[in-house]
């Protein structure tokens, strides 16, 4: 059973992080946000968490276009991919399609009872846990 898993959703100027101690739920941790295209405070930020979580496998949101090919974010997540390998050589990176995560996000955070201006700080990581409740999945480790 995977555990330890530190989703990432990288945006321009922020990333949202979610984790999965136990293999079968999420937990949404605090996204951090920095200058547009500064990729470095990212990394702080994931080193910041490392200091506090046991992380044993990064799951990155892949972003792609609808119809599966590659969009304006994918080879900037895979720039930051190297970044991760570099900065954290012995932590595998699995990528997870991350298509409409940020609209799965904002509408259960609706459904939790947050509007759209409230969502706002929140986001990323929410999108974050969805990419990790996927991932979970995929590998049959959901909690469903």
């Amino acid at each position: 059973m995977e555990k330890n898993l530190l989703a990432i959703d990288l945006g321009k100027g922020s990333v949202g992080l979610a984790i999965s101690r136990s293999g079968m739920f999420v937990t949404p941790l605090p996204e951090a946000r920095f200058e547009a295209g500064h990729y470095e405070a990212a990394i702080l930020a994931i080193k910041k968490t490392m200091e506090e979580e046991k992380v044993e496998t990064f799951v990155i949101g892949y972003p792609l276009f609808p119809s599966g090919d590659p969009c304006e974010m994918t080879p900037i997540v895979e720039r930051f991919i190297k970044m991760l390998n570099d900065s954290f050589p012995s932590i595998p990176v699995k990528k997870q399609d991350e298509r409409n995560s940020t609209v799965e996000a904002a509408s259960l955070m609706h459904e939790g009872g947050k509007k759209a201006k409230k969502q706002r700080k929140n986001i990323d990581s929410a999108a974050a846990a969805v990419i990790l409740s996927r991932y979970l999945k995929s590998i049959g480790q959901d909690a469903d």
